[in-house]
């Protein structure tokens, strides 16, 4: 029996993506000691927290930033666009003071001063930029645990548009956003080492076959009953309604490979315990008929041979999803910068492809010119894919995106995304 539980942690770590591979990136920033106003014991303690429950959930690069001052807190984020850029998923937790000023939510470096609202885009951090710096990820993630009260606007010029408390709600494109308490609201920092917000995202993160688009709402209902009703976290989602999960129950290809290998450590071992095992996890799996005769046999003979692998049923590849003739023809440009420069284009697919594959390579586009993509491209199972552009900050934005779907023929889709107008055109072969 011992064999067979080898083979399955061998399985394991063959299955977990390598660094090479890390597709599920995230910065987890949490400021405490802070040196021009109150000190916020939680956010040390949840930083650690949240890294673990981060890590679980198969998060295979995790970056914990405490303690960051202004420079500090830019350059994290700077270093994280990067790791993001391209990534299967992308989140950022941030533990600190936080408050709404002139009409936009601020995150507070630890050697702020803010004696003056004035001094907020020097000293803070705009939320808009720890939002970019998830920009090139495909599923994209920002989580604050900052609703706390402002600190500094008790001393600051009278007619300020700052609120004393909490953070204002956001509007983004294809960004999950969970506010530990709702506009305006606070967030309690609870009696024990961690906020029941950070306690709650930390149960939730890892918890399987839970859709990130239920995560805040999960978090939520935590919450409400962890503080009697007091707290509200807030979900502002503007993401893909098809279910993306952090922690799905293993999906067809890691279960076929698990399948294997199980039934070979099952094989090896040669065992009533080992063949039972087999049948608990794959109770229909296609070597079922083999495990049940070889508990037969060896309750007959418990010295009876194992059973060859050649006898396993061989099944049929399933069908290839070709998608080919891709134009994208550009009827209103997006105009970055206002000054009618080309939008510089390329597709991602959410198998983690992408098309020009270089990162550094792009097809610049005018209105009224049309883009060829001289590929075609091969799938397992129906796709989708992104049209996205490359914008002026090192980030890219969604044009559109475009669901294949199974059914063959060729289709044209209007993709209207970022103030622009692309028709794409494509066919989609079923062999």
């Amino acid at each position: 029996m011992v064999r067979i539980w080898l083979v399955i942690l061998t399985a394991c770590f063959l299955l977990a993506p390598t660094d090479a591979e890390a597709r599920k990136v995230a910065l987890i920033i949490g400021n405490s000691d802070y040196a021009n106003t109150s000190h916020l014991v939680n956010p040390a303690n949840d930083i650690k927290l949240v890294a673990a429950s981060a890590r679980a959930a198969g998060f295979d690069d995790v970056t914990v930033a405490p303690d960051l001052a202004v420079n500090e807190f830019q350059k994290a984020m700077r270093d994280f666009r990067l790791k993001a850029e391209g990534a299967e998923v992308a989140m950022v937790y941030y533990a600190g003071h936080g408050i709404e000023a002139q009409g936009k939510n601020w995150l507070i470096p630890t050697d702020a001063q803010l004696k003056s609202d004035l001094d907020l885009p020097y000293e803070a951090i705009n939320l808009d930029r720890l939002m970019e710096s998830v920009s090139g990820a495909q599923i994209r993630m920002v989580i604050l645990d900052s609703c706390r009260n402002n600190p500094f606007g008790h001393t600051w010029r009278s007619g300020t548009r700052a609120v004393q408390t909490g953070l204002a709600g956001v509007e983004a494109d294809d960004v999950l956003v969970i506010f530990a308490a709702g506009p305006g609201q606070t967030a309690a920092d609870g009696t024990g080492a961690n906020s029941p917000f950070a306690t709650s995202l930390a149960k939730r993160l890892p918890q399987p076959d839970l859709p990130v688009q239920l995560l805040g709402g999960a978090i939520r209902d935590d919450v409400l009953a962890a503080t009697g009703g007091q707290q509200r976290p807030f979900v502002s989602a503007s993401i893909t309604g098809t279910p993306v999960y952090l922690v799905p129950r293993p999906g067809a290809a890691n279960r076929s490979a698990m399948e294997e290998l199980m039934w070979k450590g099952a094989v090896a071992d040669n065992s009533i315990s080992a063949f039972k095992s087999y049948l608990t996890e794959f109770p229909s799996g296609k070597y079922a008929a083999l495990a049940n005769g070889g508990i037969a046999r060896l309750t007959r003979d418990p010295k009876a041979p194992a059973p060859t692998m050649a006898a396993a049923p061989v099944r049929p590849a399933g069908p290839q999803y070709i998608l080919s003739n891709v134009r994208v023809d550009c009827v209103k440009l997006t105009g970055r910068l206002g000054l009618g420069l080309p939008d510089q284009l390329f597709l991602r697919f959410n198998t983690g492809e992408r098309f020009p594959e270089g990162k550094s390579e792009i097809f610049s586009i005018r209105k009224g010119e049309s883009w060829v993509v001289d590929k075609a491209f091969s799938f397992d199972q129906p796709v989708s894919f992104q049209l996205r552009e490359f914008d002026d900050i090192g980030g890219s934005d969604h044009i559109g995106t475009v669901d294949l779907g199974s059914e063959p023929g060729t289709f044209t889709k209007t993709l209207t995304g970022d103030a622009s107008d692309y028709r794409v055109t494509y066919t989609l072969t079923v062999g």
